[in-house]
């Protein structure tokens, strides 16, 4: 049995990796991505090579290539990306992938939404792909996760390397609070679907409680250490020329995460239950007891090259 893990290269589709290799069932795992840069193979890789498993990396160029990979597998995984300037819309990639994979016969075809991967300008667009998906493939399993937290989150790691590093931080307090699930129970979701679980629905996977950005903030900062405080705010440039600001200049002086990431933080709305079949996850990990519990370790050691580009990360 063979697995395609489509997105392969982010933290998150990096977990789901781990847990597809130690399940064991696998004979062979393809990790497929459009890696627009060298940092995006070099983390997979390094990421690869602490796994013990048959793995192929696989790039995807073009639809052509999609259609080469996706014949390579009976089972499908889909992973939205962390790519914020590369692509138009992060939707393209599963409307393509969906419609290659409709006229074959797939054991478990599912895809993970990270609200934390969503391009902000295409929000709430994964209810209305996963029902017209459902329609060609009634097996399809649609996951819409919460921001997460842990050794795998996107969010919660792009916040620790700049508090780590001294780096401002564009906060605009909404008010809004979230719901953040743990990498690891986000794991244990995604492995009941790819044993046979939730067939043909869509999930919604947040943990049980709600909590403010600026709350997430001090927890990353006690974690990182006594030393450690985030600069909210604290950039005389972002003071003229903010990273949610549309603009040419700070496209420019700004790495499209850290644009995403503030944006993410500006625009949030909480993820409402209605809409979904099921909201899951059982018995999950607490941020604030995480976060008193482990410290947070960054590493630096792939610093990712397009953020060289940058005047500001």
């Amino acid at each position: 049995m063979s697995l395609l893990l489509l997105n392969a290269s982010n933290r998150i589709a990096q977990g789901f990796l781990k847990v597809a290799v130690e399940s064991g069932k696998y004979e062979k795992i393809i990790c497929a991505d459009i890696f627009p840069t060298y940092f995006t193979v070099q983390r997979l890789l390094k990421f690869k090579s602490s796994l013990s498993a048959n793995i192929e990396l696989f790039k995807v160029g073009d639809r052509q290539d999609l259609h080469d990979v996706i014949k390579q597998a009976n089972n499908i995984l889909y992973v939205s990306h962390d790519y914020y300037q590369t692509t138009a819309s992060k939707k393209n990639l599963l409307v393509a992938t969906l419609d290659l994979v409709k006229n074959r016969n797939y054991k478990t075809v599912a895809y993970v939404a990270p609200v934390e991967h969503d391009h902000q300008e295409e929000i709430d667009e994964w209810k209305h792909l996963e029902v017209e998906g459902r329609r060609f493939i009634p097996q399809l399993v649609g996951i819409r996760s919460d921001i997460t937290f842990g050794p795998q989150s996107t969010f919660t790691n792009k916040l620790a390397q700049r508090i780590y590093n001294g780096e401002s931080i564009y906060f605009q307090n909404t008010g809004q609070s979230c719901a953040p699930i743990f990498t690891g129970d986000l794991e244990q979701i995604v492995a009941q679907v790819l044993a046979g679980s939730h067939a043909g629905k869509l999930l919604l996977a947040k943990g049980h409680k709600h909590i403010d950005f600026k709350s997430i903030i001090h927890l990353i900062e006690d974690s990182l250490g006594s030393t450690y405080k985030a600069k909210l705010n604290q950039s005389f440039i972002e003071k003229i020329i903010h990273p949610t600001n549309n603009c040419i200049i700070g496209q420019q002086l700004y790495c499209p995460s850290y644009i995403n990431l503030t944006k993410l933080i500006a625009n949030y709305k909480a993820l409402e239950n209605t809409g979904y079949d099921q909201v899951v996850g059982d018995k999950l990990v607490d941020i604030e007891d995480y976060h008193k519990n482990n410290k947070t370790v960054v590493d630096q050691s792939l610093k990712a090259d397009y953020q060289l580009s940058y005047l500001i990360g």
